[in-house]
């Protein structure tokens, strides 16, 4: 087994309500995410900072639960760019034993509440 796991993908993902959202993945976490706003800051310039919660499910069980930090920066209208870290508190299955942090990056739609983000990054044994 490797010390450490290359991961990326994409999100493309709707808003359930103002604070969840349902969201289908590609790349490592092939499978479905369940993702959840549990607090949330307006900063300097229109920018909002989330914390959240993701459940990550891969296709085979396999699953990472991470613990978030999410800027949005207004672009125009009801989009956002969404830049996050997320790290890792649980893992299972294939990801057993995984640590660390992964940056996504992506947009947005309120007016919509439909999204796409690229992540990627490292997590380590």
């Amino acid at each position: 087994m490797s010390n450490s796991l290359t991961i990326g993908g994409t999100a493309n993902f709707r808003a359930i309500d103002e604070t969840s959202f349902s969201v289908a993945m590609t790349g490592t976490f092939d499978g479905g995410v369940y993702a959840k706003v549990v607090g949330s800051e307006q900063l300097p310039d229109g920018k909002i900072r989330y914390d959240l919660r993701h459940y990550f499910t891969a296709d085979d069980g396999s699953y990472v639960n991470t613990q978030d930090k999410l800027i949005q920066t207004p672009v125009e209208g009801d989009f956002y760019l969404a830049q996050t870290e997320y790290t890792v508190v649980e893992a299972s299955g294939r990801f057993a034993g995984l640590t660390g942090s992964f940056k996504s990056w992506g947009a947005v739609n309120y007016g919509t509440g439909l999204g796409v983000l690229r992540f990627e990054g490292e997590l380590n044994r």
